[in-house]
């Protein structure tokens, strides 16, 4: 079989997908799989450019039982059409206090409750054969919900399920990949593992779980030790591995662990119709999706097999046209859903999205929480990572000081802060926090008006009314209320709220006003 997968080492993008006629115009010669120019993308394994000749020029690994296990993953991955559970279970690591835990992710299989596929126990079995079992009923209604297998790195798990639905395995496999006793990277923001083929880029920060220590790493890397744990014969190490350079030595590090570093990263969204986003589904209410892609080595995958999709290529992006015939779809980017996967759902929109998770630290990792700091930050200073691209303003007694694009999981300081200046964070159009940095007044009963306010919401369960719009201007004065704007939250995700709470808060955020006037 040749091999199309195949990529180069591009200095200005890292690893990127070559075809064989540019190879062959690059190298009009022979080229040895150990020099390293050429890289199969199915097994990140060194392939060689065959000289010119009487057969067609081509693509080849260096042995034979190379090239069949190679050969094996690509038909495996070719085959891969005919249901949700030939994809990888979402696996991610949780790192506290020099440990760390695994965790694998089960979706809840998209049916109605009584006629959905389910089982009563859940039983995960590592290469230890040390099980975990868990109940179906630990699975949330929506979404992803992970489930603790230990310290123990697995290279597998294998999943058996007490009395399953006769439709169950369309959704969950028998089995899935685990920690590669190479080496697996996590990245550190989200804690989710970079399954072999997956990209990594430079300036960012992993972690990198392997079966023995990390041994010499190249320039352009530092890494501090974070945990061991022995099993038989055999200690994991875990690190936390920092990227301060791009560069073909770094490169190589990923690589062998199946790793591929670029600077171009993949971008796949939808742009119509509206939908409402978690991680790994994405909700919506019309069988016809478009979506935007940017990356020319990707690859995108549609499950089942059956389902309609065309593109329209413009130069190395490509906009597609789904038609998601049936209830649930999978799209899948990259082997295997290496660069990322989502479930699309067919539902009412009659969601609440959640606001994307921002982190905002003080330059001594310390992170806040609070909407009202009554305290400057150490060296007046903010870091702040968002998960998308947006935009940060900065304001001082209300007048805008500065505006900052901030890009998806890169890290931006904010300095020079002082009392009277407010940071607003920006995930596309919408504002998902705000801190604001005041001095504190003495006579601000916040607390007592909270605790007393919280006591009388949880006692109002008289007839309900539709949450209105004017709440949002509630919210907002809660700033100093947690309790209170929790509560407002929870009946706004519900979508109703007691008739005699909401007076009530309406009534306490005049309260509140003339305690602020009196001050």
């Amino acid at each position: 079989m040749p091999l199309t997968h195949v990529c180069v080492w591009d200095g200005k993008a890292g690893y990127r997908r070559v075809s064989i006629e540019e190879a062959c115009s690059m190298y009009p010669y022979t080229v040895a799989a150990n020099r390293g120019i050429f890289v199969c993308s199915l097994c990140a394994q060194n392939v060689g450019l065959t000289a010119p000749g009487a057969n067609v020029r081509h693509f080849r690994h260096t042995s034979a039982a190379q090239k069949k296990v190679c050969e094996d993953r690509a038909q495996a991955y070719a085959r891969a059409s005919t249901g949700y559970n030939c994809h990888p279970m979402p696996l991610r690591i949780k790192v506290a206090h020099g440990s760390y835990l695994l965790e694998l992710g089960f979706f809840h299989a998209p049916s109605s409750a009584t006629s959905g596929p389910r089982c009563q126990k859940i039983i995960i079995t590592d290469d230890n054969k040390q099980q975990h079992i868990y109940s179906f009923e630990r699975l949330s209604l929506e979404g992803v919900t992970y489930l603790n297998v230990g310290n123990i790195p697995s290279t597998e798990y294998y999943l058996s399920y007490d009395h399953p639905s006769s439709n169950l395995d369309r959704y969950w496999p028998s089995k899935t990949a685990g920690v590669n006793i190479r080496g697996s990277f996590f990245d550190c923001s989200t804690g989710k593992i970079l399954y072999s083929g997956s990209k990594a880029y430079p300036y960012r920060d992993y972690y990198l779980l392997q079966c023995g220590s990390i041994g010499c790493v190249p320039h352009g890397i530092s890494y501090e030790s974070i945990a061991e744990t022995r099993t038989g014969s055999f200690t994991w190490y875990l690190y936390k591995i920092h990227v301060q350079d791009f560069s073909a030595l770094v490169a190589q590090f990923f690589l062998k662990r199946s790793i591929f570093l670029t600077e171009k990263p993949v971008v796949f969204y939808p742009i119509w119709p509206p939908y409402v986003e978690d991680p790994y589904f994405l909700y919506h209410h019309d069988p016809r999706i478009y979506f935007y892609m940017q990356g020319g080595d990707a690859e995108l995958n549609i499950y089942p097999a059956t389902i309609y999709a065309q593109h329209q290529n413009l130069g190395d992006r490509k906009l597609y046209r789904i038609y998601a015939a049936s209830k649930e779809q999978l799209l899948s980017l990259g082997q295997s859903g290496a660069i990322g996967f989502s479930y699309l759902m067919t539902k009412p929109l009659d969601m609440v999205a959640a606001f994307p998770e921002v982190q905002i630290k003080s330059i001594d990792g310390n992170l806040i929480a609070e909407d009202t700091c009554n305290r400057l930050p150490k060296g007046k200073q903010l870091t702040i990572q968002t998960p998308f691209d947006g935009k940060v303003i900065l304001l001082k007694n209300n007048k805008i000081l500065e505006i900052r694009h901030i890009v998806a999981e890169e890290i931006l300081t904010v300095d020079d802060l002082s009392f009277g200046c407010e940071v607003r964070i920006f995930q596309s159009c919408d504002m998902v926090r705000s801190i604001r940095f005041e001095k504190s007044k003495e006579n601000k009963n916040y607390a007592d008006f909270d605790q007393e306010m919280i006591q009388k919401l949880n006692n109002c369960n008289g007839p309900a009314m539709a949450v209105p719009h004017s709440v949002g201007g509630i919210a907002k004065s809660l700033s100093n209320f947690p309790q209170s704007k929790k509560w407002l939250y929870r009946m706004i995700r519900k979508g109703n709220i007691p008739v005699d709470a909401f007076k009530l808060m309406v009534s306490y955020q005049n309260r509140k006003k003339g305690a602020v006037k009196h001050d």
